[in-house]
């Protein structure tokens, strides 16, 4: 490499850094890697590199024109406008990305993908530690003080964010280790087998029903490749396991939180379902713009009596939270963009297509019962966006 392409290679190298750094720690760190990445994408664009968009691409471009379509539309009523227009970055990266990563994975040594994959596993460890000391001992081992904390462990972060994010790592964890021969030259089967460990235990401590509901869904999908009598089985047993929670909830003979979806929080979930069915009706096409509906829910709420008024917070579900803030057209480019992109890895015919496939799946069976994109899991996601969208394009140039 000359001298910029040099310079360009440690700048993207470094926004890997805070990318790996931030996924389990800091929603600041993580917010570094678009800061950094974002110099030498420029730099590649104006140096004339370029890439051929996919469908997933386009309906990701569109659904970005659309929300900034959207949010000027609402301009006059948009709560915090700098927010917004920062939620509607994760979609132009995700595909703008894709040429930096390309840049990048063609010039990295195995030390630095080395590197980064043992920034990610330290983190890993030490978000475990970190949780479980505030969840279970009442100490705050980075702040160090004792405090009253959620039961639930969050690991550095909010529970629901480190359970979710927790399960879609084992998820691409179980993927790898299937085709360890692979990546042997990059993580060492001991530190894999670490890798998988802790994220099982970080989803125990976390206790996240949703994140589990994704794993059910993932890895029986996963291993119909790999281990196909024993994915199908899978398969079987959560069918039946889901029918069982629901006629123990019909029932009511279980306290359990994983038996029981009669329990509080689903009565909130659900108010909030509704409350994104009765915004989508009143503004069908503009909708409220980009990440307004939970600065208006209250409202919504109370001019349909909804119960719960007094939650707010994200519409819990990834679909009527897109058509609550973008309009049904918005709602329907996402939609648009998961099925190309999941349609894109199955035609790839490759064990990354697959792994990545079932990680879409398991993205979006959780994303029914929670908002996934938050600070930690939109990097994750459009992250590994970009990635899969550089190795189909690698493959088709061979």
């Amino acid at each position: 490499m000359n001298t910029k392409l040099n310079k360009t290679y440690q700048f993207i190298f470094w926004g890997l850094i805070f990318l790996f750094l931030g996924l389990t720690t800091s929603p600041t760190v993580v917010g570094g890697y678009h800061i950094v990445i974002l110099i030498p994408t420029l730099f590649l664009f104006m140096k004339g590199e370029r890439i051929s968009f996919s469908k997933s691409s386009l309906f990701l471009i569109a659904l970005f024109t659309w929300g900034l379509i959207t949010t000027f539309y609402n301009f006059d009523t948009i709560i915090k406008p700098g927010k917004a227009f920062q939620d509607l970055k994760y979609y132009a990266f995700g595909v703008f990305c894709i040429l930096t990563l390309k840049f990048f994975f063609h010039n990295a040594p195995i030390k630095h993908q080395k590197i980064l994959l043992k920034i990610l596993l330290f983190t890993i460890i030490a978000g475990f530690f970190v949780g479980l000391s505030k969840a279970w001992f009442g100490f705050d081992i980075v702040k160090w003080r004792t405090g009253e904390f959620h039961p639930r462990s969050g690991g550095f972060n909010n529970y629901m964010r480190y359970g979710y994010s927790s399960a879609f790592f084992l998820l691409l964890g179980i993927g790898a280790f299937f085709n360890y021969k692979k990546i042997e030259s990059i993580i060492s089967k001991r530190w894999l087998s670490i890798f998988l460990l802790f994220n099982t235990f970080a989803i125990m401590a976390a206790q996240t029903r949703g994140a589990v509901l994704g794993l059910l869904i993932g890895i029986p999908f996963l291993l119909l490749k790999y281990k196909p009598k024993f994915g199908k089985a899978l398969f079987l047993l959560g069918f039946l396991g889901i029918i069982s929670i629901g006629i123990y909830s019909v029932s009511k003979k279980s306290s359990n939180r994983y038996f029981n979806i009669n329990d509080d929080s689903n009565n909130v979930r659900m108010s909030q379902f509704f409350s994104a069915y009765k915004s989508i009706q009143e503004k069908p096409i503009f909708g409220l713009g980009a990440d307004q509906f939970s600065y208006n829910v209250k409202a919504i709420k109370e001019r349909h009596n909804i119960w719960a008024k007094d939650y707010s917070g994200h519409a819990h579900n990834i679909i009527l939270e897109h058509a609550a803030n973008y309009g049904i057209p918005g709602a329907i480019l996402f939609i648009g963009f998961i099925f190309f992109w999941f349609l894109e890895m199955i035609k790839s015919k490759t064990d990354l297509g697959w792994v990545v496939a079932s990680y879409i799946l398991a993205f979006f069976a959780a994303g029914q019962v929670e908002l996934l994109f938050d600070v930690i899991n939109s990097h994750l996601i459009f992250f590994i966006y970009s990635y899969s969208q550089f190795k189909l394009l690698q493959q088709k140039s061979i």
